[in-house]
């Protein structure tokens, strides 16, 4: 952006503001967009998400546009034990209700560890589905997939938690998607078996009342040699269709399937084969532009991207976004609630191989064109705490981005975010919120 056209937006907003009073939040809302010009305009001001006296690990979020507002779901560690907290964040950035997703209340007790919550929004029944791994045994040798409704603005008093899968088998990595059309969520997860390579499972479940599809509910991704791990999914509103990517530890896969949960034509196709392990897959679906984009991590360790158009064809080859010489890994991807358009983020080392991480974000266009890469939380001279495992969602004008968060000086874990907005819809979204 020019100086002249970021002048120009802060000289017309004053003039909103002018125009419409001085109302504390059009204050708060001005002071800290005209800030932003002259500073990164894509930046809003660091979010303070949870604070306890824990360690937080592994947040997930999900966006609510019926509200205009994000759930963050983690871990939260303590004592020895590990459980499930969430936390509101308004469209603006505004704290609201924080919670513990809590299944013990007001009955059928939980007393082993929960843990790598995943979200997703269903604006239907205007509530979220948030699923988990729990340590059936107590003793970290039999994990199942649990999960529970959680109304927009907290917990539902009656609607207790379910088992998503409770095999004999150990289960890993869960992940959740939402399908409007069919009014499903789709619950994938990693399964390990003793006598065959890992493989990843999915289920179909009711949103209306959380019970299971009877036919055609579970379906497996395996292969007879070869492992299939850290599963992601994405849901295609356009074409009422599920992308499931993952990696076998060295290369990088996707399966797509039907809002009704079956395999399409053509099966597993490659997505990332070159020499060197491409692992981490993240999947992310825009909907107006019929694609999804799959990032990754290769060996460098760079981070990757690739579009898929909505029936399953490779649209060119990788895309090396924003790189260094230092290590960049963990992306997630997410698009847009408008359908058009994609934000990268992961977690990348600071300053040289082995100095603390840092989070950074790329937007990604429908065109395969590619914003600069710009830091999001980057440590500070002479700070040795890390910034790491991020998560995104992408909301009606803005995104939000999350992180694990080292408390300088103790041993303590937070959770913090930010609000990204690109600048080309940031006098729109002036307008729009003050209307």
């Amino acid at each position: 952006m020019s100086v002249k056209k970021g002048l120009l937006i802060v000289l017309v907003a004053g003039a909103l503001l002018l125009g419409m009073g001085s109302s504390s939040a059009n204050t708060r809302f001005f002071k800290d967009s005209a800030a932003s010009v002259n500073t990164n305009l894509y930046l809003g001001e660091e979010i303070v998400i949870s604070t306890l006296d824990n360690i937080q690990y592994l947040p997930s979020v999900a966006y609510n546009w019926k509200h205009d507002e994000y759930l963050v779901v983690w871990q939260n560690t303590w004592g020895g034990s590990s459980d499930i907290y969430a936390q509101r964040i308004s469209g603006q950035g505004e704290l609201k209700s924080w919670f513990s997703v809590d299944p013990t209340a007001p009955m059928n007790p939980y007393p082993n560890d929960r843990a790598l919550p995943s979200v997703a929004y269903d604006p239907v029944n205007d509530r979220y589905l948030v699923v988990w791994l729990y340590d059936t045994s107590g003793n970290y040798t039999n994990y199942d997939v649990h999960g529970i409704f959680v109304n927009w603005n907290g917990p539902i008093q009656g609607l207790h938690q379910f088992v998503i899968c409770d095999w004999l088998t150990q289960q890993d990595m869960p992940k959740v998607a939402y399908s409007r059309t069919e009014q499903e969520f789709m619950i994938v997860w990693l399964t390990e078996h003793p006598s065959v390579p890992a493989y990843i499972s999915g289920r179909r479940m009711k949103a209306s009342d959380g019970t299971f599809i009877s036919t055609g509910s579970d379906f497996t991704i395996s292969n007879p040699t070869e492992v299939r791990a850290r599963p992601e999914i994405a849901y295609n509103l356009t074409r009422n269709e599920y992308l499931v990517v993952y990696d076998n530890m060295q290369d990088v896969f996707g399966t797509r399937f039907t809002g009704k949960g079956l395999p399409l034509a053509g099966g597993e196709f490659g997505i990332a084969g070159w020499p060197g392990a491409e692992i981490r897959p993240s999947v992310a679906a825009c909907r107006e532009t019929d694609q999804y984009l799959v990032a990754w991590q290769n060996p460098q360790p760079d981070i990757y991207a690739r579009f898929i158009n909505g029936d399953g064809s490779l649209n060119g080859g990788p895309l090396l976004l924003d790189s260094t010489s230092i290590g960049e890994v963990r992306p997630k991807v997410t698009c847009n609630s408008a359908g058009n358009q994609f934000f990268v983020v992961w977690q990348q080392q600071f300053s040289n191989i082995t100095g603390p991480y840092g989070i950074w974000g790329q937007f990604v266009n429908s065109d395969k064109t590619l914003g600069s890469g710009f830091g999001i939380m980057t440590p500070t001279a002479g700070i040795t705490a890390e910034f790491t495992t991020p998560a995104v969602a992408g909301g009606s004008v803005n995104y939000l981005a999350v992180w694990e968060h080292d408390r300088p000086g103790t041993a303590f874990q937070d959770i913090h975010g930010r609000l990204i907005t690109p600048y080309e819809i940031f006098l729109p979204l002036v307008l729009r919120n003050h209307q």
